[in-house]
């Protein structure tokens, strides 16, 4: 820093000592000190988590703390690292590539509903009793294998919402495909002739 004392510029320190050694005694006698800032001090900094810290964020997330806090407790406790051009364009590529897997996993559910929907019913063979009730009911898992043999696809059967079938008939069902998409579908009852 530089101090300006009677159109001189002096060091801080001699600015300082001249200002108290000035005579103070009249107004008119008085001289001004203008201090002139060199530089702006940074306030914030980026950072990336190396490891959770409660309270700030999980592991691999980008963060904008305090300097002091940056400095004094993050980087000695090895918890974060200075977000440079380099990491931040990596990061904003990832991003980029996690995005893309989202979209396509998310038509590849579309076009899995449109399956589906296009082919409209499974049918599921059961044995049959009185009155046309069947033994047991019709589980997910038979569903999903019959699913399967029209379509060559595997299907979670915790994602299939199927009602309780202990009839012969056609029921609606559905299956969660993706957490935006759902696929509806008819299943058919029959009945197993087969010995």
């Amino acid at each position: 820093m530089q101090g300006v004392l009677a159109g001189q510029q002096l060091s801080c320190k001699s600015g300082v000592a001249a200002f108290k050694a000035a005579p103070s005694s009249s107004a008119a006698g008085r001289q001004a000190v203008q201090v002139v800032a060199q530089k702006r001090v940074q306030k914030k900094q980026q950072v990336i988590l190396v490891r959770d810290v409660p309270g700030l964020g999980a592991e691999g997330s980008l963060k904008t703390v305090p300097v002091g806090f940056w400095r004094n407790y993050l980087q000695p406790q090895g918890l974060a690292a200075f977000a440079d051009a380099g990491i931040l364009e990596r990061i904003r590529q990832q991003r980029e590539a996690e995005e893309r897997a989202r979209l396509e996993e998310k038509a590849k559910a579309q076009a899995m509903a449109t399956a589906l929907a296009t082919i409209g019913k499974f049918v599921v063979k059961k044995k049959v009793g009185d009155k046309d009730a069947i033994f047991g009911s019709v589980t997910a898992q038979e569903l999903v294998d019959a699913i399967r043999m029209q379509t060559g696809r595997e299907l979670d059967r915790k994602a299939v919402a199927l009602p309780e079938i202990k009839t012969l008939g056609t029921y609606d069902a559905s299956i969660k495909l993706h957490p935006e998409v759902t696929g509806f579908f008819k299943v058919v009852v029959q009945k197993d002739t087969g010995i």
